[in-house]
């Protein structure tokens, strides 16, 4: 296909998309995906790291693999987009890379969090680095994807919405399906984290690739497929993209939250509340799933990043709550974590949702689709956000001399209360001020969709 013809095609799937609204069954279908990727996602900002420390891997040792894998993905992840970005095929140049990475995906969660009895350092490392070379290969395109199925504005926040409204579906999921099955077992006491692991993980092995080829059958891939930019002259113009640069910083500093306050739950628990209750993560995923539909119904209303830092806010709020918690304070924690799901859930759909927008910049610009370029270097963040953080977190329960499994003193129970609370609490007033100024808005977006037809148009 000629650069002409390129052009045409991708007008033509410019102005369809525009035009319509993406029909709910259709919507569904592209959604499922991100069901059981969530849920084993959920385990893995919860459970991995304390599960191998728990079988006697060192904080140390985890935290240097967790970040060191992240070295990988510097070279997979933009491969994988610009490979995605330069498929054709008449299976669809994301739908191909989508099936490939499921497979690969899977086997590695599966070795993950159901090991062998005996494990080390290298067992670990061993089995994360083709765990994330697998999600690199589903979630970039996959990702792209959905940002090609609508060129509007707001539908774009429904597409997304909806997307991680599925995910949130998948978390809350993995922590009541595993603790339903204990239950109707008859079985005493409360599920451990390495049955809930396990569990979400057997369930996934059948619901991805279901899940994978409905969306095959049902959902078009419309990209327009190939691009000619010459690699550094499209990072050249990516650099230059302002708005996505924000963004970018923006998700990173901000997502770090979450996953920091993630994998130390099982040790502020154990060592601050003194009860063993991971159900209470019950409480704080449906709520994170009326936070994602308020949060998207809300950016309707205003402007995309003004929800975001509204959301932002409420998790300021919320987690300095969290050094007023002391032992028996079960309602307290309750109460935190109904507050976090609502604030948290504008930090999902929303950064999504005007990444596609920003892309609409870079076409204009580069005069390319280049999705999956640009989904790379989000999921690059995505991971240094779950590495760093996880890493960050037992590097610092090491630095404070914590004590996994046994006695720690006021000092260490602090240094955990701090770290817990004010750290999150910090960096969400990082990305507030960061995203306080972000220029594309609904009308800066028309503009920039009128200017790229108009580009388009001239091209064919």
């Amino acid at each position: 296909m000629s650069a002409a013809e390129r052009a045409r095609a991708g007008a033509s799937d410019l102005a369809a998309a525009a035009a319509t609204r993406v029909p709910l069954g259709r919507l569904l279908a592209y959604s499922a995906i991100e069901l059981p990727i969530g849920g084993v996602l959920n385990m893995v900002a919860l459970y991995l790291g304390f599960l191998y420390t728990e079988r006697g891997v060192s904080f140390g040792a985890v935290a240097a693999i967790l970040t060191a894998a992240r070295l990988l993905d510097v070279a997979i992840d933009p491969a994988v987009g610009l490979l995605s970005d330069r498929t054709r095929n008449r299976i669809g140049r994301r739908k191909t890379w989508v099936i490939a990475g499921a497979p690969i995906f899977l086997l590695a969660a599966w070795r993950l969090f159901v090991p062998p009895a005996q494990v080390d350092a290298f067992y670990f490392a061993a089995w994360l680095a083709p765990f994330w070379l697998g999600f690199s290969m589903i979630n970039i395109p996959y990702y792209a994807w959905g940002a090609e199925l609508s060129a509007d504005y707001h539908e774009r926040t429904r597409i997304t919405t909806a997307r991680t409204m599925l995910g949130a579906l998948g978390s809350i999921a993995a922590i009541a399906v595993p603790v339903a099955i204990w239950r109707v077992s008859g079985t005493a006491g409360q599920p451990e984290p390495p049955y809930i692991a396990a569990t979400v993980v057997g369930y996934s092995l059948w619901l991805l690739p279901a899940f994978v080829a409905l969306a095959a059958l049902r959902v078009p891939d419309s990209g327009g497929g190939g691009t000619s930019l010459p690699l550094l002259r499209g990072l050249s113009v990516m650099r230059r993209n302002g708005p996505f640069l924000r963004l970018l910083g923006a998700f990173t500093i901000v997502g770090l939250g979450p996953v920091l306050q993630g994998a130390m739950f099982p040790y502020f628990m154990q060592n601050v509340v003194r009860e063993s209750r991971q159900d209470l993560l019950l409480l704080y995923y449906p709520t994170l799933f009326a936070g994602i539909a308020f949060w998207g119904a809300l950016a309707r209303r205003l402007e995309k990043h003004v929800a975001w830092m509204c959301g932002m806010a409420v998790m300021v709020v919320a987690t300095s709550f969290y050094m007023l918690i002391g032992e028996g304070d079960i309602a307290g924690m309750a109460a935190i974590l109904v507050l976090s799901g609502i604030g948290s859930g504008a930090f999902t759909a929303l950064p999504s949702s005007m990444k596609a927008d920003v892309i609409d910049l870079d076409a204009l610009e580069s005069g390319e689709d280049r999705a999956g370029l640009f989904f790379a270097a989000w999921s690059l963040a995505l991971k240094f956000v779950a590495a760093v953080g996880q890493g960050l977190a037992f590097a610092t329960l090491a630095l404070i001399g914590f004590q996994r499994g046994g006695e720690n003193g006021p000092d260490e129970i602090l240094g955990l209360r701090l770290f817990y609370s004010a750290g999150p609490m910090l960096l969400y007033l990082a990305g507030l001020l960061l995203v306080r100024s972000y220029p594309i808005t609904a009308a800066r977006h028309a503009v920039l969709r009128t200017q790229l037809g108009a580009k388009r148009s001239a091209i064919s």
